[in-house]
């Protein structure tokens, strides 16, 4: 997703912060993008000390987060991971401040197409999950292994691009089509076969920083509704198919004991590999 990996490497804080001012006095990006272009004081002060986690969350506005992903994608040229990492990480910086200000902002632009291209877990996902870690992170509960495997999960059973960003799109009203698993090579192609679209297009780029802006939007409500004591964990509904195999293969995860054999780990959808047994 994004930009290539010589690019991305080559873009240091400055150059991927400078021209925010730019974009914002052209409108291009909006206001509340200003501590971002590099006003925000803290984050040229050195760190008075980390604290241990978890870290501050604030409130944030899920519609301004995912438009800035979006933004930094397709104006910056910032690839899915750093996109989605970076929208949080500012938001976070102008809200609350140290000890956000204490993380670098290419700390995931390893993760852009699939992690250094080879197409495994969407960067997009792996953005946001290192922020919402930090956020809700608790050796004693399981708050932050709920909420990522939940937006995996979600990222699966999702049609992308939505139209969400349709309004700051070059490209409204693009294909819609599931992505089936949190796998970047997977959800990837599956869209590119039914747009007629290839990977370096500008159409491919425009439906993954919607789908940037998307799953940014959708952890901060997440994140919203879990600090407002108003989140609970969904229940985990697999397929028919995926059901019939957990009940002999699993259970479905490694934290769960219980009848089955034990020989597979995770929520993905079993029939992208292998064959339906329940007829």
């Amino acid at each position: 997703m994004g930009v290539s990996g010589k690019t991305e490497g080559a873009m240091s804080r400055r150059n991927l912060l400078t021209g925010c001012a730019a974009l914002l006095a052209g409108g291009g990006i909006g206001s509340g993008l200003t501590a971002f272009a590099g006003s925000n004081p803290g984050a040229a002060e050195a760190p008075a000390g980390v604290p241990p986690l978890p870290w501050k969350w604030a409130t944030l506005d899920p519609l301004e987060a995912g438009r800035r992903a979006y933004r930094l994608y397709i104006e910056k040229g910032a690839g899915c991971g750093t996109a989605s990492y970076l929208s949080l990480l500012s938001l976070l910086q102008e809200k609350v401040g140290h000890p956000w200000t204490t993380l670098p902002e290419m700390l995931m632009s390893h993760a852009q197409a699939g992690y250094a291209g080879h197409g495994t877990l969407c960067g997009a996902l792996g953005g946001v999950t290192t922020i919402i870690n930090l956020a809700t992170y608790d050796e004693k509960a399981d708050t932050s292994r709920q909420i990522i495997d939940r937006l995996f999960w979600w990222y699966a059973e999702q049609e992308f691009p939505t139209d969400r960003f349709d309004d700051i799109s070059s490209m409204p009203k693009q294909v819609k089509v599931k992505a089936q698993t949190p796998l970047c090579h997977s959800s990837v192609s599956s869209w590119t076969l039914a747009a007629g679209a290839e990977v370096t297009s500008k159409a491919k780029k425009e439906r993954c920083a919607k789908v940037c802006g998307e799953v940014v939007f959708t952890v901060v409500n997440a994140g919203n509704e879990y600090f407002a004591g108003r989140w609970s964990p969904p229940v985990w509904k697999p397929s028919k198919q995926t059901e019939h195999c957990v009940q002999c293969h699993g259970p479905d995860d490694m934290w769960q004991t219980g009848e089955g054999m034990n020989h597979q780990q995770g929520h993905m959808e079993c029939l992208l590999c292998h064959t339906d047994h329940t007829t």
